[in-house]
């Protein structure tokens, strides 16, 4: 199976590599598998579609969703629409989560007084007991998290799956769709969302940022982690809907 992870990071951002990693990590408990990687930044459009059977959005360090009119990410919304609309297998995390709500017409807003960096609880809604893909989770688990933006209303045929106390929309699929969205990282653990962190500390305004507190904001997330490996499972046995 065919997977193309889009980035969303700067040439020298050693987080590109720590990124792909971690996505190779999870996808590995799934195989077999092949991974290929496109910057939406850098890199020439358009990718060929048609040569890939998943495609897999991450987060973006240093770039938002609100407000941003750079041609890049134009292209982004773009392309995203075209997944959506051609229904392909998508799972799309923190920024990936936010821009698909923007390509489809939803809202996204800056909001650092409910910024997450860490690990925090997540709490299925009763769609996400029912969901393919979520209800094999616990009712509550937990989960990696870095981000100040947030989707604050889905867009139209979304369903909410899950939420936080802070973001409460942490997750949600696209209705008769193979595509699927949460804010948090399921592609991380707790070691590599510290190492993650320390690489952004700069964009969040209120975190002390000494390696001892920011070592104790994150716990592990076992349920969480199980996710992507289980949508390339899915998708591959053609267990979902549009699938």
């Amino acid at each position: 199976m065919k997977v193309l992870l889009f980035q969303i990071r700067d040439e020298g951002d050693p987080m590109r590599a720590h990124e792909e990693l971690c996505f190779e990590r999870k996808l590995a408990q799934a195989p077999p598998f092949e991974l290929d990687v496109f910057c939406l930044i850098n890199d020439p459009y358009p990718p060929r579609l048609d040569d890939y059977d998943v495609f897999m959005v991450g987060g973006s360090g240093s770039y938002g969703c609100v407000n941003n009119v750079r041609p890049w990410f134009v292209r982004a919304v773009e392309l995203f629409r075209q997944i959506a609309e051609q229904e392909r297998p998508l799972f799309c995390s923190c920024f990936g989560h936010q821009a698909l709500a923007a390509a489809l017409g939803g809202e996204v807003v800056t909001d650092r007084q409910r910024s997450e960096l860490g690990t925090f609880e997540i709490s299925l809604t009763e769609e996400g007991t029912k969901d393919p893909l979520f209800g094999q989770m616990p009712s509550t688990f937990t989960a990696q998290l870095g981000h100040n933006d947030h989707v604050q209303r889905l867009p139209r045929g979304a369903v909410l799956l899950a939420s936080s106390q802070r973001s409460p929309i942490q997750a949600y699929r696209l209705e008769g769709k193979p595509i699927y969205a949460t804010q948090f990282h399921p592609e991380m653990d707790h070691l590599e969302n510290t190492e993650r962190a320390g690489g952004y500390l700069h964009v969040y305004d209120d975190v002390q940022k000494t390696p001892e507190r920011i070592a104790q904001a994150f716990r592990e997330s076992p349920e969480a982690v199980k996710l992507i490996p289980r949508f390339l499972q899915l998708v591959r046995d053609k267990a979902l809907p549009g699938g």
